[in-house]
């Protein structure tokens, strides 16, 4: 789990950023080989904008819970964003199996 912004992330960096860096962090591979990339399973735009502070500079609170790589990631917004990834339990065989 990572709070969101790390402290050694870039601050521009978006949400969906930060989300696509913690799932390749978690798999041990570099952000750029994680595929299919992020916006190609949700709207990143829209997920950004859930977490940013309102009109009126107010913290929005939330959560949200999606399936991506076989990983379930869970964005939450107390008191700070938090992203966490975790390992999904019904996670399928991603590789490619040769039928008889």
């Amino acid at each position: 789990m990572v709070t969101y912004p790390p402290q050694d992330s870039n601050p521009q960096d978006s949400v969906s950023v930060q989300i696509a860096n913690e799932v390749a962090a978690h798999e041990g591979i570099d952000p750029v080989d994680v595929s299919p990339p992020l916006h190609n399973v949700v709207n990143t735009s829209a997920l950004d904008a859930l977490f940013d502070p309102t009109i009126a500079g107010h913290q929005r609170t939330g959560r949200v819970t999606f399936a991506y790589r076989g990983h379930t990631v869970v964005i939450e917004n107390n008191e700070g964003i938090e992203i966490d990834v975790r390992e999904d339990n019904k996670r399928q065989n991603n590789h490619d199996e040769v039928l008889p």
